[in-house]
C-alpha cells in the first residue's frame, strides 16, 4: 500500500501505524482514560472536505474499512478500529450564525460548551448535551440527549439538515425533502452512521435570560420517599424545568452527616430554563411543596445560573483526563425501583468520583417519545445512568 499516494492527496496528516508519533496520535482519538488495544493502520487528519474525499476513494481503492473520529468521546473508543481506515474530523471546528433567521451553521467537532458560548453572543442557545467537552458530531448522531430535554426535545429535533460525504465519496446535503432516508437515520442511529458529517444546520432558540437551580441535598435513608416525592411532583412542573435525581459524593459541608452511608447522599435538582426571574422562580416553586422538603440537609434555592455556569458544574461531575465505565439506560420503570436498585451499591462503591443520575420527566409528558421522523427509538419517563470514574 503506497501511502504517499494519500499525502500527496490530502492537505491534512497523514499518520500510519509505522510512524513514531502514531501511539500518541491514537491516543487522541479517545476521551476515555480506558484505551482499547485496537489499532487502524492509518489515522487522517483532515483539513476540509475534499480531504474526506480523497480518503475515501483511497479506502475504496485499497479495500480499507473506515471509522469516522468526531470528539472520540464515546466510552468505548469506537473511533479506533482493528486496522483500515480512521478519519479524524478533529480540525473542523467552524460555525456560522444568523441570528435574524435563529439559525448556525457548525462543523462536526464544537463542544456543547463552546457552542453555547458562540450562540450567547448572538442571545441565541441550542439544546446543547450536558458534557462540556463532547463534541456536536457524536452527540447529535446520537439523538442527543439535551439540557432542557423536556420543552426542546433531544438535539437532533432541532437539526435540519446536514451535509455529508457518503461512502462513495460523493458530497450531499440531507434534509427533509432530500435525500430524507438519510436524514432519518442520522438523526439518532450513533456511531455507526454510514456517511461523514461535515456540517450540521441547527435551529436555535431564543436564549433563556433567567436560568434558575433549585438544590436539594438529602439522606440515603429517605430515598425511597424523596423519590417517589420528586418525580410525582415532577408531573406539575412546566416542561421547562429539568429535574434530575443524584446519588453522589456529599458536599464537604454535609460529610460530617452522612457517615453511615459512606459519605454519600441524594442530590435533587431541578433547572428552569426561564425568559423572567418570575417565570423560572414559579416553576421551581413546585418543589417546596412536598412533605420530604421538611427533611432535606440542605438547599438552596432559586440560584442564578447559565450554560456557561451549568457547564462548568457537569464538567466537575463528569472531569476529564479519567478511566470511565458507564452503562445507561432510557426507562419507563419506576424511579424509586431503579434508585433504590443501586442505593446500596453506590454506597459501597469505592471511588468518590462516581455518580447515579437519573433525569425526570416533566410537563406532563414522557421524557422521551418515539418520533417517526428520527432514528432515535428511546421511550421512556426517565433517562440516565451510572458512571464509575
Amino acid at each position: 500500500m503506497h501511502w504517499d499516494d494519500l499525502r500527496n492527496k490530502v492537505k491534512g496528516m497523514v499518520t500510519t501505524s509505522s510512524d513514531p508519533n502514531f501511539a500518541s496520535v491514537k491516543a487522541k482519538m479517545v476521551w476515555n482514560e480506558i484505551k482499547p488495544d485496537r489499532s487502524p493502520d492509518v489515522i487522517v487528519t483532515v483539513k476540509n472536505d475534499d480531504d474526506i474525499v480523497d480518503a475515501i476513494h483511497f479506502a475504496q481503492k485499497n479495500k480499507l474499512k473506515v471509522v469516522v473520529h468526531g470528539g472520540g468521546h464515546t466510552w468505548c473508543g469506537l473511533a479506533i478500529r482493528h486496522g483500515g481506515m480512521t478519519i479524524d474530523l478533529s480540525l473542523l471546528t467552524e460555525s456560522v450564525i444568523d441570528k435574524t433567521s435563529r439559525t448556525a451553521i457548525i462543523q462536526p467537532v464544537i463542544s456543547n460548551q463552546e457552542l453555547a458560548r458562540r450562540l450567547a453572543k448572538y442571545d441565541l442557545a441550542f439544546p446543547i448535551g450536558h458534557c462540556p467537552t463532547v463534541k456536536a458530531s457524536g452527540y447529535l448522531l446520537s439523538g442527543g440527549m439535551s439540557w432542557n430535554l423536556s420543552h426542546w426535545g433531544p438535539g437532533c429535533l432541532s437539526v435540519e439538515a446536514i451535509e455529508f460525504v457518503t461512502a462513495d465519496g460523493k458530497k450531499i446535503t440531507a434534509s427533509a425533502s432530500a435525500h430524507p432516508d438519510l436524514f432519518w437515520a442520522a438523526r439518532g442511529c450513533g456511531p455507526g452512521m454510514f456517511a461523514v458529517a461535515t456540517r450540521y444546520h441547527l435551529k436555535c432558540y431564543p436564549l433563556p435570560k433567567a436560568i434558575m437551580t433549585s438544590t436539594y441535598y438529602y439522606s440515603l435513608d429517605d430515598l425511597s420517599e424523596v423519590v417517589n416525592e420528586v418525580t410525582a411532583l415532577g408531573w406539575k412542573m412546566p416542561s421547562i424545568v429539568e429535574l434530575s435525581i443524584f446519588l453522589i459524593k456529599a458536599p464537604p459541608m454535609l460529610a460530617e452527616q452522612c457517615k453511615t452511608t459512606n459519605g454519600k447522599l441524594c442530590m435533587v435538582t431541578a433547572v428552569a430554563f426561564a425568559y423572567t426571574k418570575e417565570e423560572g422562580e414559579n416553576a421551581l416553586q413546585v418543589l417546596e411543596s412536598g412533605k420530604m422538603v421538611k427533611k432535606c440537609l440542605s438547599k438552596d434555592l432559586y440560584e442564578q445560573s447559565s450554560f456557561e455556569k451549568l457547564s462548568e458544574v457537569s464538567g466537575i461531575t463528569w472531569p476529564e483526563n479519567h478511566r470511565n465505565l458507564c452503562e445507561n439506560q432510557c426507562s419507563k420503570a419506576k424511579p424509586v425501583d431503579i434508585l433504590m436498585a443501586l442505593r446500596d451499591k453506590m454506597i459501597d462503591a469505592p471511588s468518590a468520583k462516581s455518580v447515579i443520575v437519573f433525569c425526570q420527566s416533566t410537563g406532563q409528558h414522557n421524557l422521551l417519545q418515539p418520533n417517526p421522523d428520527i432514528a432515535l427509538s428511546m421511550d421512556g419517563q426517565s433517562y440516565g445512568g451510572i458512571w464509575s470514574i
